[in-house]
């Protein structure tokens, strides 16, 4: 009986001084993965060009001031005779202006005080129809005397129009006319006070045609 009770109190006594063991320690993580940089974005490949719209050609009369001599100017489809002489018809995307062989006939806003406003070229002969803003309105005839309605602004652009307006000299007042830098040189000028298509009154310098 002593010597079992010996033994329990050795196995308590082994059992109370065993040190509790420390859990292991987790392994630490894996260090996450240094950013890359990023990728410079790709150069999108150039777009293919559209295609060029086709600008709308009109063939219509202006006023030689080519050179004798000179080259024959490839726009030119046949030519006519004006009351002014030789009058080529040519084919243009827009109204020639300071042209070496083609010349536009000009008109010409201007203030009360006699200042020049704005300008526009315009087809050998063609009248004068109306105003609408920075636009003039005119009618022409191409080479097959065919009459047609165009808008032009300063910069020569011409855009085809339906308007069959009578000529604004004939529903406007004539007017004196100051000394215009444009008109210097000329014997044909005149002006008028026009009603624009906003209806305010506006005042126009052109050349009637040669007598």
């Amino acid at each position: 009986m002593r010597v079992l009770a010996v033994c329990c109190l050795a196995a308590l006594t082994a059992a109370c001084s065993k040190t509790p063991q420390t859990p292991a320690a987790q392994a630490p993580a894996a260090p996450a993965p240094a950013s890359q940089p990023a990728k410079p974005a790709e150069t999108p490949a150039p777009a293919t060009p559209a295609a060029t719209v086709a600008t709308t050609q009109y063939v219509l009369p202006f006023t030689s001031q080519a050179e004798e001599g000179a080259p024959e100017d490839p726009r030119i489809v046949r030519w006519g005779e004006g009351p002014c002489g030789a009058t080529p018809y040519a084919r243009v995307s827009a109204i020639p202006l300071e042209d070496k062989s083609l010349l536009a006939d000009y008109v010409v806003e201007f203030d009360p005080a006699g200042r020049e406003l704005r300008r526009w070229g315009k087809p050998y002969e063609a009248d004068v129809i109306g105003l609408e803003g920075q636009w003039l309105r005119v009618r022409a005839r191409d080479s097959e005397d065919k009459s047609h309605e165009f808008r032009i602004d300063v910069a020569g652009r011409i855009e085809s129009i339906a308007d069959k307006a009578q000529a604004l000299a004939d529903r406007s007042k004539m007017i004196d006319c100051p000394k215009l830098p444009t008109f210097t040189e000329s014997d044909y000028e005149q002006c008028y006070d026009v009603t624009d298509a906003a209806g305010a009154q506006r005042r126009l310098a052109y050349e009637g045609v040669c007598a």
